[in-house]
Formats: structure tokens, C-alpha cells, sequence
């Protein structure tokens, strides 16, 4: 089975990126299910099968961008500790859970966004403004917590732009979803624009509520995208036809089950 680019396959994940060829993909981003509800489909992926096919078919230089959650976080991470970089914070604007247990523990207000790679990624900073001039700066001398001799800190650098991402990044919920873990549309386009050149391959292998595809579309990269729930499917074509005509874009015909 040769795998199309703005395609939806209804069929389970790790059968359908098996048709994927190598080094292939220049990201993925992915709101993995995380293990903690009773939803039907909400069973973690075996993170052995997972990983497998993530190492293959991503390129050396893509990056892999996972939602997660904790305890469902710590599990992702330790699965590949070798390629695990660093972890984004997604605020969720002035959402909150857990008030059954407000008297016990903080109300929860955040997800965490792991990145993972193998080499150093596209990495196209958010918001930056220039600098009217250009700033070169050198630590002087290595000290307090840093060891003595680290020649390593020591090494001029340019400053050329300011404002750069902090790793807390806030957007709000969008207001009116179908998919009850559905992501921000502005989150997803913001971290594609983040990881990925226009007209690159981003793959969404747990689709859901097809905010990937749409932030691809909207953001003009290309997307391959798995869902194994039928239903979602349906809504997922829908959503993206939707937005693609406000686009004016070629309407997608359907989705391929398997």
C-alpha cells in the first residue's frame, strides 16, 4: 500500500506507518492516547511498536512532538530516555480540573509537549522582534555552580533577536469541539511553524479530532494522518472541508479504511 500526502487512512496506527517509507517524515506531531479515561480508544500504543516505526520513518533531523500527561508523561519519556530533548508546557488559558480534589492538591491548569530527536531539528522560533543592533557578549570568567577550566561557556556569542519562546506556552481551549482531548488549532499551528519548512510532511498517527491536518493546511505544509475510530473519521473529513473552503482549497473526497 503506497501512502498518499493530505490523506486520512481509517486503520490502526502502527500497520499503516509500516507502509510509510524511510527517513520520509520531516515531523510528527501526535496527541497520543494517554491511558486515563474510560474512553474506548484511550489504550496506550506499546511504545516498543511505537518507537520502532517513529525511528525509522522520521528524518534525521525531524522532530517528534507528543502531547502527554502524567503519569502517562513520565512513561512516554523514559520509553526513549536516549532521544527525549526537552518538554514544552502548554497552559490552558484560565482552564481547570481536578476541583473534586481541590482541598487535596493544586487545581491542574497545564499538558506537557514533549520533543524528541535524533539530531538537531528545524527550529524557527516564535514571536522574535530584531534587535535595532546586533549584541556580541562573552562570559568573562566560569565560576559558582559551573566547573573551573569549562572553556565551553567561555565562547562568544551573538544576540541578533529578542523576545524568544519560554518553555510555558499559553493558549486557551477551543471553544467547540467533538473530540473530547481535542488540542488548540493556534497550539498546533504554532508548533508546526516552530519544527517544520512550508511544504514538509507532518504525520498525525492518532488523528482524532484533525486539528493536525487543518493546522498543516492552514500553516501550508503537507500531512499524512491515521485514525482507527470510523466516526471520527467522518467528523475529521467534515472539519478539514470546512476550513479548506475558507481556504480555497481542493476538498478531500473521503478517507481510505483498511
Amino acid at each position: 500500500m503506497n501512502i498518499e500526502k493530505n490523506t486520512i487512512y481509517n486503520m490502526e496506527c502502527i500497520q499503516g506507518m509500516k507502509c510509510i517509507p524511510d527517513k520520509s517524515i520531516d515531523m510528527i506531531l501526535c496527541d497520543l492516547p494517554y491511558g486515563t479515561t474510560n474512553c474506548r480508544w484511550d489504550e496506550i500504543i506499546p511504545f516498543d511498536l511505537l518507537w520502532d516505526q517513529y525511528k525509522r520513518i522520521i528524518k534525521d533531523h525531524g522532530a517528534i512532538v507528543l502531547t502527554a500527561s502524567q503519569p502517562f508523561t513520565s512513561k512516554l519519556v523514559a520509553s526513549n530516555m536516549s532521544w527525549f530533548r526537552y518538554e514544552w508546557i502548554w497552559k490552558k488559558g484560565k482552564h481547570t480540573t481536578g476541583f473534586q480534589n481541590a482541598k487535596k492538591m493544586p487545581l491542574k491548569n497545564h499538558e506537557n509537549i514533549c520533543v524528541f530527536y535524533k539530531k538537531l531539528p528545524t527550529y524557527h522560533p516564535q514571536g522574535i522582534v530584531p534587535l535595532l543592533k546586533v549584541r556580541k557578549s562573552k562570559r568573562k570568567r566560569v565560576g559558582g555552580i559551573f566547573k573551573e577550566g569549562d572553556t565551553s561557556l567561555m565562547k562568544e556569542y551573538t544576540t541578533t533577536h529578542t523576545n524568544y519562546p519560554k518553555s510555558i506556552l499559553d493558549f486557551a481551549r477551543d471553544g467547540k469541539t467533538f473530540h473530547p482531548t481535542q488540542k488548540p488549532l493556534t497550539l498546533f499551528e504554532y508548533l508546526i511553524k516552530t519544527y517544520t519548512n512550508r511544504g514538509d510532511v507532518v504525520l498525525d498517527n492518532c488523528m482524532g479530532s484533525f486539528t493536525t491536518a487543518v493546522a498543516c493546511d492552514n500553516t501550508q505544509r503537507n500531512w499524512i494522518g491515521f485514525e482507527l475510530d470510523k466516526e471520527y473519521c467522518k467528523f475529521g473529513i467534515d472539519r478539514i472541508n470546512k476550513n479548506r473552503e475558507a481556504l480555497e482549497m481542493k476538498k478531500l473526497q473521503g478517507f481510505r479504511s483498511y
